[in-house]
C-alpha cells in the first residue's frame, strides 16, 4: 500500500504533557472517529468524525514532534478506523525518532494482529478491548478489566512492567477552547456520577 505523508487523517486532540496515559512525560493523539460506542465512554467527543478536525499527516507529526519527549500516547476514538492514516503516522513518527508508541484500540489485539501486522510491527505497547462500565479495572492504564496490555518491545518491558499493575489513577482536566476535557482513566464511578 502506497503511504504518503500528505494522508488525510482526523485528529480530535493533541495534547503535551500526558502524563496519565502511559508512563513519564508523553504526547496524547486522540483520533477522531469510533463505531464501537461503548456505554459509559468518557471520550464520547470522539465518536464522530467530524470535518473540521480533518488534517494531513505531516503537519501532524510537525506539531507532535515540537514537544520535549520521544513517548506517544494514541487513542481516540478508534485509531484502527483510519488505518492507512495510522500507519503513516507511526511510520512518520519513527523516523523523526519517536520510541515509546501505545496505542488503545477497542479491537482484540489477535485481531489486530491478524489484519493489521504491518501497524503493530510500529507499535510498543497495545491496550486492547472495548470498555465495558461493567467491568471495573484497577490497573492503572485499563478502563475496565477486560482490557489487556500487550508490551510488544521488549526494551520498554522493564518500563511497562514497573506500571502494568499499578492502581494508582490521576486524571488531568485540560480547558481547550472553552472545552473540558478530563484525561487518563477515571474510576467507572466517576464516569457514572459525572457524565
Amino acid at each position: 500500500m502506497p503511504i504518503s505523508s500528505q494522508e488525510i487523517i482526523y485528529i480530535n486532540l493533541i495534547h503535551y504533557p500526558l502524563y496519565v496515559l502511559g508512563p513519564k512525560k508523553r504526547v496524547g493523539i486522540w483520533f477522531d472517529g469510533c463505531s464501537f460506542g461503548c456505554e459509559g465512554c468518557i471520550s464520547k467527543h470522539t465518536w464522530e468524525q467530524k470535518e473540521q478536525n480533518r488534517n494531513i499527516v505531516s503537519k501532524i507529526v510537525d506539531k507532535v514532534c515540537k514537544f520535549d519527549t520521544s513517548k506517544v500516547t494514541i487513542t481516540g476514538g478508534e485509531p484502527f478506523e483510519q488505518p492507512k492514516a495510522l500507519l503513516v503516522l507511526l511510520k512518520e513518527l519513527r523516523s523523526r525518532g519517536v520510541d515509546d508508541i501505545l496505542v488503545y484500540s477497542g479491537y482484540k489485539f489477535s485481531y489486530l494482529r491478524d489484519n493489521f501486522g504491518d501497524i503493530i510491527e510500529l507499535i510498543d505497547v497495545v491496550i486492547d478491548g472495548r470498555f465495558d462500565k461493567n467491568q471495573e479495572s484497577i490497573e492503572i492504564y485499563r478502563g475496565s478489566s477486560n482490557q489487556k496490555m500487550y508490551i510488544l518491545n521488549n526494551n520498554l518491558k522493564s518500563i511497562y512492567e514497573a506500571y502494568k499493575n499499578s492502581t494508582k489513577r490521576e486524571l488531568q482536566i485540560l480547558d481547550k477552547n472553552n472545552q473540558f476535557y478530563i484525561l487518563g482513566i477515571p474510576k467507572i464511578d466517576f464516569i457514572r456520577s459525572n457524565l
